[in-house]
């Protein structure tokens, strides 16, 4: 398993105020700014998750290793794999909380594209909220497919302390869990590629307030 979020979305923007103007350009930078610092909590969560996965899969591949003269070992790190599991769902949470009050911040976006004057500026800014939408879009795509993968995770482990599993049904559950996480995968892709697309539209915006100055 492994998510590679792309953290770094408003990376170069602070400088937009002192560029394009008085007030749209000023109302913008303000949006993206709170917007930024609503995320921290999200880019915070991600190498504590990234820890965890880790851990988690070392210990899923010691216990595969174990005999079942071993089964001590079996639950004692079973459980540690659960308990895991448990700390990365709160962490979930507490990344879907942060984009969800960065998605409520960007909507302050539509009192900019109210005070713009330029049609081009509201072309470039409608342009901007729809890239910014559909990046909020792939995250909650995400997080619906990471919790339903580490659920499943969750239930693997707990058949692990059943000393009386078949290896044929735990088969069967590690290729559900393969499954989903090659979904989470895809949805990390999308949520990174529309995130860098944010960036590219979020420039190019800048540039042409930067020419209009």
């Amino acid at each position: 398993m492994k998510r590679t979020m792309a953290a770094a979305v408003f990376s170069g923007v602070f400088l937009l105020s002192a560029c394009s103007g008085p007030t749209t350009g000023e109302q913008l930078d303000t949006v993206l700014k709170e917007t930024f610092d609503a995320e921290k909590d999200y880019r915070d969560t991600q190498s504590e998750m990234e820890k965890l996965e880790k851990n988690e899969q070392q210990l899923f591949e010691s216990i595969m290793a174990l005999t079942q003269e071993q089964q001590e070992e079996v639950k004692t790190q079973a459980e540690e794999a659960i308990t895991s599991a448990d700390e990365r769902l709160a962490l979930l949470e507490t990344e879907k909380k942060s984009m969800s009050s960065a998605e409520e911040e960007f909507k302050e976006i539509d009192t900019v594209m109210e005070s713009a004057k330029e049609e081009d500026v509201k072309t470039d800014l409608t342009a901007l909220k729809t890239k910014m939408q559909e990046r909020f879009d792939a995250h909650s795509d995400f997080t619906a497919a990471y919790e339903q993968l580490t659920n499943l995770q969750k239930e693997l482990y707990e058949m692990l302390l059943d000393e009386e599993a078949e290896m044929q049904v735990l088969q069967e559950k590690t290729v559900e869990v393969n499954e989903q996480n090659a979904k989470v995968q895809e949805a990390v892709t999308v949520f990174n590629e529309k995130t860098e697309q944010f960036n590219e539209l979020k420039n190019s915006t800048i540039e042409n307030f930067t020419e209009k100055k």
